[in-house]
């Protein structure tokens, strides 16, 4: 992954850190026709397609959630264009002020020096298993 690319995915994280729905905006302006998919043990795993859809969905979660801290633990190149971001999220509800902890491991695959898709997944095992499945 290029080293630009990757410099967009930490930003990406920093700015759901930060609620920063302008920054995720300018971001998604770089990648419209990005896709994105939950991890399969989550609510909505429906891929989302398009800036509009992932800004949406990010607007739903900061409603849901008055803090979402994402933690980058370790990143896994596998080849020019996939990488693993294994992530720790740290949350806390609105409305209930509870907070919450989730491991996730993210596919992050590019196209053409662009990113096109991320794909949360459980375990790193589960990512590394998705991208030798292309």
């Amino acid at each position: 992954m290029s080293p630009e690319n990757l410099a967009h995915i930490e930003e990406l994280y920093e700015a759901m850190s930060r609620h920063d729905i302008d920054a995720l905006r300018a971001l998604g302006e770089r990648y419209p026709d990005h896709r994105w998919r939950n991890a399969p043990d989550m609510p909505e795993t429906g891929e989302r397609v398009g800036a509009a859809s992932a800004i949406a969905y990010v607007e739903d979660l900061f409603a849901t959630f008055d803090r979402i801290e994402t933690e980058v633990l370790e990143v896994i190149e596998l080849d020019p264009d996939e990488v693993i971001f294994a992530v720790r999220h740290r949350v806390r509800g609105a409305q209930s002020g509870a907070w919450g902890k989730r491991d996730e491991a993210h596919l992050w695959r590019a196209r053409d020096g662009r990113i096109v898709s991320m794909e949360e997944f459980v375990s790193v095992e589960e990512a590394r298993a998705a991208a030798g499945d292309r």
